[in-house]
C-alpha cells in the first residue's frame, strides 16, 4: 500500500507581493515553492525552517497556513500521493538575493515578478493565483494527473 507524503513548502514574498522567491534549476525551466518532507513529530513550520536552513542557510519567518496542496500522479506505471501545507513567509528583505543549493549547485533559489513566475511551469499548479488573491482564506488545491 503506497503511503501519501506529507511535505511542507514556505511562499517567500515581498511585503508588496510583487516578487516570489522559488527554488529552481539553472535552466529555470520550471519554478516550485522551497520546502521538503515533514519528518515524524516535526510541525510544518518546523520542517520549512530546517529544509531552508539545510539546503540554503536562509533563516526566515513562517507566518499562518496559505494552503493545502494534494497532488495525485501516476508515472511509470506507479501512483504517488503528495499532501503538502504552504504557509506564508518573509525575510529581511536586505536579504534578497540568490541562494545556491549546500548540495546541488545546480539548484538555486531566485527572486522572481508575478509575471515572470507566469512565463514557465510553477509548482504546484494553482498556488499563483493564490499568491496574487486578495482572499486571505487557507485554500486546497487538488490536481490529478497521469506522465507516460
Amino acid at each position: 500500500m503506497n503511503i501519501p507524503l506529507l511535505r511542507a513548502e514556505g511562499i517567500i514574498v515581498t511585503k508588496d507581493k510583487t516578487e516570489v522567491l522559488v527554488q529552481c534549476d539553472v535552466d529555470e525551466s520550471f519554478y516550485r515553492l522551497p520546502g521538503g518532507s515533514i519528518e515524524f513529530g516535526e510541525t510544518a513550520v518546523d520542517a520549512i525552517k530546517r529544509e531552508l536552513i539545510e539546503e540554503y542557510d536562509l533563516s526566515l519567518d513562517i507566518g499562518k497556513l496559505a494552503c493545502v496542496s494534494e497532488s495525485i500522479i501516476q508515472y511509470d506505471g506507479k501512483k504517488r500521493h503528495d499532501c503538502t501545507l504552504i504557509h506564508w513567509c518573509s525575510i529581511d528583505e536586505k536579504n534578497k538575493k540568490t541562494y545556491v543549493h549546500k548540495e546541488n549547485s545546480k539548484i538555486k533559489l531566485i527572486w522572481r515578478t508575478i509575471s515572470q513566475l507566469r512565463e514557465r511551469p510553477f509548482y504546484p499548479e494553482g498556488i499563483l493565483h493564490i499568491i496574487v488573491s486578495e482572499n486571505n482564506n487557507i485554500k486546497h488545491i487538488r490536481r490529478e494527473k497521469e506522465y507516460d
